[in-house]
């Protein structure tokens, strides 16, 4: 019981980006006048298109991204999406801890009972928190996630 109850708080520690955050992320985009067209497009043939105001998905693996928004009788405005780390990515690191507690334990401070089996299965939970973010891409979150332009008019 001790193990289940183990391996369950190391599944709900680990993967903590891909769980709050999902692999996918919305990005607004508004403009004054409202209707003009937001496209945003990235490297790897990514592209979204919508009349502003708009709500954008773009994978969290895009890079490269670049908004452009066009109306007729107006300067054109480009903006650009910077791709990083999220934070909530490292705190995957929480069960992985349970690694080096194993491997101290397993010869150190508990020479036997199960205590050790139980770390390094949180341990062991922690680090596939790391893989499934990395695979799924929710370790990345873009800037700026909300875009506001005043579109110019062209002369």
């Amino acid at each position: 019981m001790r193990y289940v109850a183990m391996l369950l708080i190391g599944c709900l520690l680990s993967s903590c980006a891909t769980i709050t955050h999902g692999s996918n992320e919305v990005v607004s985009v508004e403009s004054s006048p409202s209707g003009a067209s937001a496209t945003i497009r990235c490297a790897g043939n990514i592209s979204v298109s919508g009349t502003t105001p708009a709500r954008l998905t773009i994978p969290r693996k895009a890079d490269g991204c670049n908004v452009n928004i066009e109306m007729s009788g107006m300067k054109t405005q480009n903006v650009q999406i910077e791709r990083g780390f999220t934070g909530t990515y490292w705190l995957n690191f929480v069960p992985t801890l349970g690694l080096p507690i194993y491997v101290l334990s397993e010869g150190i401070i508990f020479s036997t009972g199960s205590a050790p089996v139980g770390w390094l299965i949180i341990g062991l939970a922690g680090a596939a928190g790391f893989v499934v973010d990395r695979v799924t891409g929710a370790i990345y979150d873009h800037d700026p996630h909300v875009i506001n332009v005043t579109l110019q008019p062209q002369q």
